[in-house]
């Protein structure tokens, strides 16, 4: 009785381990761009500051994808600190499309710089996904600047 039971388990741990989770090949192409600037009079202030970002969200799938949310958070030092942001989205992109979707944070400069907020932070963006009815979750770390540079 006991072997019969051990067999079982084994038998039913192979066959959950042989099924495939069809999230696990999907991986869209997440790129991240800081969108505004902070005018060359400000660059040397401190104080809160509000950040455009854009978000591409590549499908390199054969099967539509839903984009429900992402969130931002700053990781390390920067040109400012980010608190955790989260923003929805309702977007639908088709197989081997992209779309991009842009949202506005909250940052705050505690330090003045030579480029001020304009200059490079590193952002983990965590972007909640769906696809053929199973929500996952991509996380991208990037480096980021201002668009046009310092």
């Amino acid at each position: 009785m006991r072997n019969l039971l051990m067999m079982t388990a084994l038998l039913s741990f192979a066959a959950g381990c042989a099924t495939s989770d069809t999230t696990s090949s999907i991986e869209p192409e997440i790129t991240l761009v800081q969108l505004s600037r902070v005018d060359e009079g400000m660059r040397s202030d401190t104080g809160p500051v509000s950040v455009h970002y854009g978000v591409q969200v590549r499908n390199t799938t054969d099967a539509p994808i839903h984009l429900d949310r992402v969130s931002v958070q700053s990781i390390g030092g920067g040109a400012y600190d980010l608190p955790a942001h989260s923003q929805g989205f309702d977007v639908t992109i088709a197989p081997k499309e992209s779309k991009s979707v842009d949202f506005w944070a909250p940052a705050y400069v505690a330090t003045p710089a030579a480029s001020g907020a304009n200059g490079p932070v590193t952002v983990r963006a965590t972007v909640e996904l769906d696809a053929t009815g199973k929500k996952f979750q991509k996380i991208s770390m990037q480096n980021i600047s201002p668009a046009g540079g310092n």
